[in-house]
Order: structure tokens, then C-alpha cells, then sequence
């Protein structure tokens, strides 16, 4: 007896009157949906079910039958299975590296033969690197003191900004001064250790 093919990346969605499978990308989640097969021992089981209807005494006989129903749906459940999967693996591809099945379209390095995070294109690494250490910086200005550059309102006639160095109304600087996290000494615009008592900045 032959075995069956499975991938990981198929759910089931059949019930008693068929088979249906959906076929999904491992990294974004695109993919097929297998055409409804209707199963043939569903007639079988309707047909039984009628039976018991018109005939309560044939009970045994209905279960019986109900069985061999569920022994004939497994059987094709099986074969519709295998026609699915052998159908949507044209539609995807195998990284040999993580094993996952992802769609060409979004999610696959040709030229490597690897998905794109395995082998991701050397642009998109760099956009990636170049975006996160941005976020890195942002976040130690903010550390620092250095995340704003203005205030609300102005510190020395109260009048709102709008941003910018000066207020707009009196001319007063509108930056925010660091200040040392140790003594709260005022340090100088981009220093990296206090003045006063030389903990880092």
C-alpha cells in the first residue's frame, strides 16, 4: 500500500458532505483553496438514514452500514487529499534550509533557491539593518535627553509653539537641556559624560 504524502502547511476543511484543503504560505499566509469534492459515501449514509426512517427495526443494519460509510469516507478523504496536495505544491516552494513551503510571488529568493528568510535580497537586508539602527538611535536620544527638541509651551512668556528652536513670540530657546541621570547637573549639547561628576551621559 502506498503511502500518503502530507505537508505541513494544509488545513482541513472538509465534513460529512466532502473535501476541501487550504494550502497556506508558512511566512505571509497567502495561498489556495483546494475545489469541494463531494463525498460519494454521503449518499450511502443518506440513503441509510432514510432506510432507518421508514424502517426503525433495521437499526443494526444501519449501523453496520454506517460503518462501512465512515471506512469508505476515510478512503476517499485520503484520495482527495493526495490530488489536493499534489496539485497546490506546484504553487509553492520547499526551503531546503528551514523546511518551510512559502509562494514565489512574496516570500522566495530565486536566486538562491531559499526563502527570503534564509536568503533574504541583499536591498531588503539592508533597508532592514539601516531601519533598525535608526530605531536603535531614536532610542538612545531619547535616553539621553536628546528625543526633544522643543517644549509645548514657552518656558520663559508661556505662549504655545509650534515647534522650532525659539518661540515664536519672545525669542527664548525652546531646547531641551540634558541633564546628568546621577547628579542632575546640566550637560552640554552632545556630551557623553557630566561635567560635574563624570557618570556617563
Amino acid at each position: 500500500m502506498a503511502l500518503t504524502k502530507f505537508v505541513n502547511n494544509v488545513e482541513d476543511l472538509s465534513d460529512d458532505g466532502g473535501f476541501k484543503f487550504r494550502f497556506k504560505c508558512d511566512r505571509c499566509g497567502d495561498g489556495f483553496e483546494s475545489q469541494y469534492i463531494a463525498s460519494k459515501s454521503n449518499v450511502l449514509k443518506t440513503a441509510i438514514d432514510m432506510f432507518q426512517i421508514f424502517n426503525p427495526v433495521a437499526g443494526r443494519i444501519g449501523n453496520t452500514a454506517a460503518s462501512v460509510g465512515r471506512g469508505l469516507q476515510g478512503k476517499e478523504r485520503d484520495a482527495a487529499y493526495e490530488r489536493a496536495v499534489s496539485e497546490a505544491m506546484v504553487f509553492f516552494k520547499k526551503c531546503a534550509t528551514c523546511g518551510h513551503w512559502v509562494c514565489p510571488e512574496n516570500c522566495w529568493n530565486e536566486k538562491y533557491g531559499m526563502c527570503d528568510a534564509c536568503a533574504p535580497e541583499s536591498d531588503q537586508a539592508a533597508a532592514k539593518e539601516a531601519s533598525k539602527l535608526a530605531r536603535d538611535r531614536a532610542i538612545q536620544d531619547i535616553d539621553a535627553g536628546r528625543g526633544i527638541s522643543h517644549v509645548i509651551n514657552c518656558p520663559v512668556c508661556g505662549v504655545k509653539t509650534q515647534g522650532g528652536k525659539f518661540c515664536e513670540s519672545c525669542g527664548a530657546s525652546l531646547a531641551v537641556s540634558a541633564v546628568c541621570q546621577q547628579c542632575k547637573a546640566p550637560l552640554a549639547a552632545g556630551a557623553k559624560f557630566c561635567g560635574s561628576c563624570g557618570a556617563k551621559a
